[in-house]
This record gives C-alpha cells, sequence and structure tokens, in this order.
C-alpha cells in the first residue's frame, strides 16, 4: 500500500467515523473497489485523459450514484479527477484496517489441508481472542499441500503449525547439522 492511498483511505474513515457512516462506505468502497478489479476496462476508460473531465465524472455518476453513499462517489470523483482511481483498492484496505481497530477486530487468515468445520472454526475463534483480546473475523482457505494442521496470518505474521511447516523444519535441521 502507498502513502497516498494510506492517506486517502485514511481520510475517508476519519469523515465516514465523524459522520457515523463507516459501514455504509465500507459497503460503496467495496463495491467500488470491486468494479474497477474485475472491469480493468471500465478503469482505464474512466481515467483515460482524452475523455473530457466532465464525461469521466459522469460516467461515475452513472456507475455509482444510484449504488454507493454520497460520500463514496465524492471520494471516487476526486481519485479520478487525480488519475489515481486505480489506487481504490488500496484506500479500502486502509480504510478496513482503521475500522477493524476502532471495533477492535482483528482479521485472520487460516490455511488448512481440509476446510475447518464449524466447531474447529469457533475453538481457534476462541483460543485466538484469548489471546488477543479482540473480536476474530476469520477467513479460512484451503491448501492440500500444507497435509495437516493451520497455517495463520494476521498482523503481517505467520504461525505455520502445518505438518509441511514442521517438515522443511526438521529438513533445514538435517541439512545444516
Amino acid at each position: 500500500m502507498t502513502a497516498a492511498e494510506k492517506e486517502y483511505g485514511g481520510a475517508l474513515y476519519a469523515l465516514a467515523a465523524e459522520e457515523h457512516c463507516e459501514d455504509a462506505v465500507l459497503e460503496g468502497l467495496t463495491l467500488a473497489a470491486d468494479a474497477f478489479r474485475e472491469t480493468p476496462g471500465y478503469l482505464k476508460l474512466v481515467q483515460n485523459p482524452a475523455v473530457p473531465r466532465e464525461e469521466r465524472l459522469a460516467m461515475l455518476d452513472e456507475a455509482f450514484g444510484a449504488g454507493v453513499h454520497v460520500y463514496v462517489l465524492n471520494f471516487l470523483k476526486i481519485l479520478c479527477g487525480k488519475s489515481a482511481l486505480g489506487m481504490a483498492a488500496g484506500c479500502l484496505q486502509e480504510y478496513k484496517a482503521l475500522l477493524y481497530e476502532a471495533r477492535g477486530i482483528l482479521p485472520v487468515q487460516a490455511v488448512s489441508a481440509v476446510p475447518l468445520d464449524v466447531a474447529q472454526r469457533r475453538a481457534l475463534c476462541d483460543s485466538l481472542a484469548q489471546k488477543t483480546g479482540r473480536t476474530i473475523l476469520l477467513e479460512t482457505a484451503v491448501d492440500p499441500s500444507v497435509l495437516g494442521g493451520v497455517k495463520l496470518r494476521y498482523e503481517g505474521l505467520e504461525l505455520d503449525g502445518t505438518a509441511a511447516g514442521r517438515l522443511a523444519a526438521l529438513r533445514r535441521a538435517l541439512t545444516q547439522a
């Protein structure tokens, strides 16, 4: 994430928090970032300096005007004016980080060889919540190459409790001995 994405995402969050519309802004910014990611041709068109500014802003109004909070629409227009709509995903990332921090939420990604059942997810969330003192927002993924166990990623950390991780550590220890 760039410094500009952090600054813009942070400014949008500060405004939304002040006006108590954090969830509506999150929903709209997510919608816009997803749309830009899924339709890069649209993003390229709406950032094309050969298209008059008024037309580009009208395209944003048409695409998002009825579906997003007015703060999001105005935010997109500011980014468009700076030919920076491609920063929407990074701004969303910063916005979410600030929102989650304010709400005491810790996003965690858990990767396992097989899908975790409800009881396993609940136990993992409870254990992490107890250790961190925060509410856990768990995202799970399946990767058969981990063989067994769970790999956790959060706050820039990776905790590898997988069989593949243990085998790799054993392999390194044996080759260094």
